[in-house]
């Protein structure tokens, strides 16, 4: 067991304890680090396949699976789910529908976007991970400015920063309100479990509309959409699993909801945030052991037997700075609200949010089941309200102040 030791030391003396029965136990603090312990435990032990499940380690356990000629994405395909510029190159040349991307290095390229790119845009960073650095570019005046800012957020963030990845700029994908859920987002995600057999989709996941700038509130698992809304979605992401040339693990699909059709927002080579626990929820499927079957060469469920529906509850603080006046206790959220299964994290009051982190940001990180999708709908919009959080907006310098 060898792990990315970036947690709070409460957690981290946690994480201990539990990998405590394997006959090694490897905490990694520092990220440039990771490749080399995980090839040298490979080597002593000589397992029969590796498993990791977050964006930090994925890529480098499935490389030094490759390495070993274990289940595993060529390099080429793990480089292409990591980095969002190599991907929509390897898209477009399917002829899949992606948004072009301006690659932003230096202020001149900034200047270049700004006179011949279409806005409104969204500027990210090329590997990345939680919305962080996520912007919408509504005219070219407020590039540079932005850009700026984004790149000093990815320079700090220990999550990325050790990628140093580029800026990208692509066009706002326009989207379309569902008909059948109002209240539903223009996007859904697709989890799908890859095997010797081929991809498997798991689950559609549907959303709730972002907040500003494009930040996840709570997503649903299954989606309620018709089968006839389903379809192309399903189609376009194995299309695109067979451009990336994925053969190995799980996947989690961003797809925009366009008047032209679906289009890939993103394909990422590793689980969905919350989907484990979604998919334990709605289904008892235990995601991490059928990949840790398919990592070893054994046959996987692939068709969870849904029996309600599951949530991943994130809500939002308002975009800009705020101190969270009142917070409630995880008593009250779950007096009100009986649906909640496990509540992971509550805001404390006195804390201060800041929209810039991405959705790591929320003020709630929950999960939920129940028996009507609607239910949690409820749920997500009203955990949040003014009888249990209160908020204070302040200035960027007031943040610097309290912080």
């Amino acid at each position: 067991m060898v792990w990315l030791a970036v947690e709070a030391p409460a957690d981290r003396d946690r994480r201990r304890a539990a990998v405590s029965l394997a006959p090694t136990a490897i905490a990694v603090e520092n990220p440039l680090d990771l490749a080399g312990e995980v090839r040298r435990a490979a080597d002593t032990h000589e397992p029969d396949g590796m498993l990791a499940l977050s964006e930090r380690v994925v890529h480098v356990a499935q490389l030094a699976a490759h390495e070993r000629g274990l289940p595993a994405n060529r390099p080429e395909t793990l480089q292409a789910l990591q980095d969002k510029r190599i991907q929509r190159e390897q898209l477009a040349k399917a002829g899949l529908a992606v948004p072009e991307p301006w690659v932003l290095r230096t202020e001149r390229d900034c200047a270049a976007a700004a006179t011949a790119a279409a806005f409104p845009a969204v500027l990210k960073p090329s590997v990345g991970m939680g919305s962080i650095a996520t912007y919408l570019i509504s005219s070219p005046e407020e590039l540079l400015a932005t850009w700026r800012s984004a790149m000093g957020i990815v320079a700090a963030d220990d999550r990325i920063a050790h990628h140093s990845p580029v800026l990208l700029l692509e066009e706002l994908l326009p989207g379309m309100d569902p008909v059948d859920e109002p209240r539903l987002g223009d996007y859904v995600s697709v989890e799908v479990l890859v095997t010797g057999d081929g991809p498997n989709i798991l689950a559609v996941s549907d959303k709730l509309p972002l907040s500003p700038p494009f930040r996840e509130n709570a997503h649903f698992l299954p989606s309620v959409r018709p089968p006839g809304v389903l379809a192309p979605i399903t189609d376009c992401v194995l299309a695109a699993h067979e451009a990336l040339g994925i053969t190995h693990g799980v996947t989690h699909t961003e797809v925009k909801l366009t008047p032209a059709g679906p289009a890939i927002i993103e394909v990422n080579g590793r689980v969905g945030g919350g989907v484990t626990e979604e998919l334990r929820l709605a289904a008892n499927y235990d995601l991490p052991l059928q990949l840790a079957r398919t990592a070893v060469r054994l046959p996987a469920d692939t068709r969870p037997a849904f029996q309600r529906y599951a949530a991943f509850l994130t809500p939002q603080p308002p975009h800009g700075h705020h101190v969270v006046r009142r917070s409630p206790t995880t008593a009250e959220l779950r007096a009100a609200f009986p649906a909640l299964d496990e509540i992971v994290h509550v805001t404390a009051a006195g804390r201060i949010t800041d929209s810039a982190v991405g959705t790591a940001g929320n003020l709630v990180k929950a999960f939920a089941a129940a028996s009507a999708h609607e239910d949690l709908v409820d749920l997500a919009e009203r955990i949040t309200g003014p009888e249990y959080f209160r908020l204070e907006e302040i200035s960027a310098g007031d943040k610097e102040k309290n912080t």
